[in-house]
């Protein structure tokens, strides 16, 4: 049961840390839009540490406090085939490698970001 995903922020080729989420499936695509663009000044800035900070605070803001529902840990960003429908967020090549193939992540964030408004409009 559940609605499992999971966001890798890879911080470099051998690194990364995992955000696991246990009913996030349903709106993964527009809550790491929100969370990029929150993060994006210090994606910008190539500073992966903060933006990966920033990104996770943005996703567990409504449940920061809470006992279950999301766990964090590091990870090799090589050895994902025991996760749940990992999202590669790549903060050095900037990039987001999701089910449909990988995107820029001003093309993710726009992307998702527009039709999140779009369906909020219909």
């Amino acid at each position: 049961m559940g609605a499992r995903c999971t966001f890798v922020f890879k911080q470099s080729e051998d690194s990364a840390v995992a955000l696991y989420s246990h009913w996030g499936e349903d709106s993964m695509y527009q809550a790491l839009a929100g969370a990029l663009q929150h993060a994006s000044p210090r994606i910008q800035l190539g500073d992966p540490s903060y933006a990966t900070r920033m990104a996770i605070s943005y996703l567990l803001q409504g449940s920061l406090l809470d006992e279950t529902g999301y766990g964090i840990y590091a990870v090799n960003p090589n050895d994902l085939g025991f996760m749940d429908h990992p999202v590669i967020i790549d903060l050095i090549s900037k990039t987001v490698e999701d089910d449909t193939g990988t995107h820029s992540i001003d093309e993710f964030v726009t992307y998702h970001l527009a039709r999140e408004k779009f369906m909020a409009e219909a």
